[in-house]
């Protein structure tokens, strides 16, 4: 796939909300774990524990071949681009969740990452779907809408521990070039999301030097790995992505060129014991991008555990 066929893609794919002016849309987040969770997905046989579902009745379609949606979970949690916000994230799915998929998320989508068969949705404070993600035996890959959704959203109940309603399309969507239908009502307990812990400031935590310390030689080897396509750097680099193919990783690092800076520089960081963040930026597509990058040690090793991408400067 070309790269202008990968940016394309990653419209719909990672957040993109749309393009302006021929370029990437400014609505952007990209973690890696979202791409990592893409190409990572694994069968699993055990279910959650029933207490945490809800229920779900009704089918997703995609290209005439319709599953049934039997299952639904539902997590308050905060919004991707304002943390001071929250978000409903609804998921339907198939088949149960695996057991322990809840467990420590701060974010629903992650409960899913080890099957196949779902539609996740996320709902604003005022009751409108702000995005949708599917995932369907029919797709080559999911398909994702974020700021619109092509399913329209009706509440029913919405209270401090559940939330009730139905997720439908008037008519077959033309969706990244597949047919897609929905049609479900559900009924969830409302989870709460876990908070991640503040990354370190310079209230809380050590200013790094000028080119991020030893945090910073990690994520400099981290990108060298993505320029160059090494598949054994990037694996020491990442430990999530031990259990992906050679392939699933090749595909991982063409991802992560087209969306994100080339030669991204360090601005500043801070640490505290065995987190560090790097405030770091680049230009991607003639347009300044600003990246936090979270980061973690084993020992003496650090590795990264996220990395966000935006157009908007971070808070400070």
């Amino acid at each position: 796939m070309s790269k202008p066929g990968i940016r394309d893609s990653l419209r719909n794919f990672v957040g993109y909300a749309g393009q302006k002016d021929g370029r990437i849309g400014c609505a952007c987040i990209i973690v890696m774990m979202m791409v990592i969770m893409a190409f990572g997905v694994r069968p699993s046989s055990a279910a959650e524990a029933p207490s945490s579902a809800g229920t779900a009745s009704g089918t997703l379609t995609i290209n005439g071949k319709g599953i049934p949606l039997k299952y639904s979970y539902a997590m308050d949690q905060p919004n991707t681009f304002n943390a001071a916000k929250t978000d409903i994230a609804v998921l339907l799915t198939e088949k149960p969740l695996a057991e322990g998929a809840l467990k420590g998320i701060g974010d629903l989508s992650d409960a899913a990452r080890k099957q196949h068969g779902w539609a996740f949705f996320k709902i604003d404070t005022d009751g409108n779907p702000i995005y949708e993600l599917i995932d369907h035996p029919s797709l080559n890959s999911q398909i994702q809408m974020s700021g619109i959704t092509r399913a329209g959203f009706l509440p029913k109940r919405r209270g401090k521990d559940r939330v009730e309603g139905s997720f439908a399309t008037s008519k077959p969507e033309d969706f990244m070039g597949y047919k897609y239908e929905i049609e479900a009502e559900f009924s969830a307990p409302l989870l709460k999301a876990k908070l991640p812990e503040p990354l370190p400031d310079a209230k809380t935590g050590m200013a790094l030097p000028a080119n991020g310390g030893e945090p910073g030689k990690a994520y400099k080897a981290h990108r060298m790995a993505i320029l160059i396509k090494d598949i054994a750097a990037l694996r020491r680099t990442t430990p999530e992505a031990k259990d992906l193919s050679d392939s699933d990783l090749e595909k991982m690092i063409d991802f992560m060129q087209a969306i994100s800076p080339a030669a991204p520089r360090v601005k500043r960081g801070y640490i505290k014991g065995d987190r560090a963040v790097l405030y770091v930026e680049g230009i991607l597509e003639g347009k300044k991008n600003y990246g936090t990058v979270e980061l973690a040690a084993k020992g003496k090793t650090w590795y990264i555990v996220k990395e966000n991408w935006s157009d908007t400067p971070p808070k400070k």
